[in-house]
């Protein structure tokens, strides 16, 4: 059906309201927005220990600058002359700045060169130490920044001299006194050292502050010596004297068989030294190496255990400095004859009488272990001194086991017998 004329009209009036409507309240919002500021979040003054105006940055304080370096006149005293290596005294004036010091060094020195020194900052009088070479030099006060030297003095460094006196041979290993005159310094000391090493070289030592004579120890190998004395400083030699180490006549007499396990008696004669010792080795063994051994100091003859081993054997003369041979002598190591007597069958716990007969060594016992222990292991035993026969415990546990006669050096098995344990 057709729309009547009047009604399209009164839509189309109805739409043009509308949009007029519409288009008002946009202009409305524009002019709206225009007229308003945008809104700012504040920002947080940073948190400072002092109190500062709201939003206004603290003042940041400024770094320290380091105190302008002074170059007043200086001035430095020193005796005429030292002797080398000896310490001495110092004084000065100056302005005393952070690091200033005041050094000795050779007249024709660097301004920065230094050798032995020391801060201002310690005192107007400070100990320093000559140089070990002779010669020109000079106590200079120098600054810690831009090392300008304020002041100088003129020093003489003298040669230092000393004298030894020794014996002219003296046996290996053997200690010997040193009669000495010298500077006495710091760290001086007098050594004995092949003829011929490096100035720098030192064995036995003493040092001098321990005063004269000193102690020394001769190698342990004959040959050319020479007694020095040697300064702490630069270790540079100021004396020297030869002297001779010669061998030392040792001897050793033992029986030329022996029970292993036993204690022989071994008399010897030789140089006695200090932690000197005789020991007994398998034969092969490498020299420097030992066993079962005893102290030269327990004098002659002494005592000395046999190992646990059969066959050849030997006694050696060592030195307590480097281990050195100074004389063997072989011996043959038995073993010993060891039987067992016990009853076949025991009950688990009980107590088993055991007869035997054996070396009875020091330590030495009797064990009863579940077959199959291996050797050096033990269980319930009692040691031989206790005589035979004696009483050792059977294990708790039934089944095949063995009793054992073991030494007391080295747990070594002797002697077996086996046993049932009900």
């Amino acid at each position: 059906m057709a729309n009547a004329p009047g009604s399209f009209n009164n839509r189309r009036n109805v739409l043009i309201v509308v949009a007029l409507i519409a288009i008002a309240i946009i202009l409305l919002l524009l002019v709206r927005c225009r007229g308003q500021k945008p809104v700012t979040q504040p920002v947080p003054a940073p948190v400072t220990g002092t109190n500062n105006p709201p939003g206004k940055a603290p003042d940041m304080p400024a770094p320290a600058a380091a105190p302008a370096e002074v170059l007043s006149a200086a001035t430095v005293q020193a005796p005429a002359q030292v002797p080398a290596g000896s310490a001495f005294t110092a004084s000065w004036t100056g302005p005393n700045n952070r690091g200033d010091f005041v050094t000795i060094v050779a007249a024709t020195a660097a301004p920065a060169a230094y050798a032995s020194y020391k801060e201002t900052q310690h005192g107007p009088s400070l100990e320093l130490t000559a140089p070990i070479e002779p010669g020109k030099y000079e106590v200079r006060y120098v600054t810690g920044q831009s090392k300008t030297v304020l002041a100088r003095a003129s020093i003489e460094v003298l040669a230092a001299g000393a004298m030894l006196e020794a014996p002219a041979e003296v046996g290996i290993g053997a200690p010997f006194s040193v009669t000495w005159a010298g500077p006495n310094n710091t760290g001086d000391f007098v050594t004995i050292v092949p003829t011929g090493a490096p100035d720098a070289e030192y064995a036995s030592y003493a040092e001098t502050s321990k005063g004269s004579p000193a102690s020394l120890t001769a190698p342990v190998k004959a040959g050319e010596f020479e007694v020095r004395y040697v300064t702490g400083q630069a270790k540079k030699v100021l004396a020297r004297r030869a002297i001779k180490v010669i061998e030392a006549a040792v001897t050793i007499t033992a029986p030329e068989r022996a029970i292993a396990g036993t204690t022989i008696d071994v008399t010897w004669t030789g140089p006695n030294n200090k932690g000197d010792y005789i020991t007994i080795v398998a034969s092969g063994t490498p020299d420097g190496q030992y066993a079962n051994y005893t102290e030269t100091s327990k004098g002659s003859p002494l005592k000395l255990l046999t190992p646990i081993m059969k066959g050849a054997a030997e006694l050696r003369y060592m030195t307590g400095q480097g281990r050195r041979v100074l004389s063997r002598r072989t011996i043959e190591i038995t073993p010993a004859e060891v039987t067992l007597s016990a009853p076949e069958r025991a009950n688990a716990g009980a107590e088993v009488s055991i007869t035997w007969t054996g070396p009875n060594n020091t330590g030495d016992y009797i064990t009863i272990v579940t077959k199959g222990t291996p050797d050096g292991q033990y269980a319930a035993y009692t040691e031989t001194k206790k005589g035979s026969p004696l009483t050792v415990k059977a294990p708790a546990k039934a089944g095949e086991a063995e009793v054992r006669y073991m030494t007391g050096q080295g747990n070594k098995v002797l002697a077996r017998a086996p046993i049932v344990v009900e």
